[in-house]
């Protein structure tokens, strides 16, 4: 049991992947920097498909790239680190800025949101 909790906070907290509705037909992707972390990766397996996300921080910047399964949309929070937004990836739309994350929208596909940290 503790090791399942531990895997959920892995891919839920520090990957940030999860369920946003029903059989993760919407993903909300939302993760977690932590202490002196500077990279991860990770991955889901849902029923529509495999969600990734991999994020970097450091010099400045915060850099996410996540893999949306076909037939699923999600929404994107981006850690902004107290810095602001870098643009926004082709077919994302920027719905706005809440409580330190920089949100956006997008369908299925593979994404890169950047912060200037700085």
């Amino acid at each position: 049991m503790i090791l399942a909790q531990i895997e959920e906070w892995f891919h839920s907290g520090l990957a940030g992947i999860r369920a946003g509705s029903v059989a993760y037909r919407s993903l909300v992707v939302q993760p977690k920097v932590v202490g002196d972390l500077t990279h991860v990766k990770g991955s889901y397996r849902t029923p529509q498909g495999m969600a990734r996300t991999e994020w970097t921080r450091g010099d400045g910047r915060f850099r996410l790239t996540v893999t949306v399964p076909t037939n699923t949309t999600a929404e994107v929070r981006v850690p902004t680190l107290g810095g602001r937004p870098g643009p926004t990836p082709d077919r994302a739309t920027f719905t706005g800025v809440d409580g330190g994350y920089a949100v956006y929208r997008v369908p299925s596909g593979m994404y890169t949101f950047s912060t200037s940290t700085r």
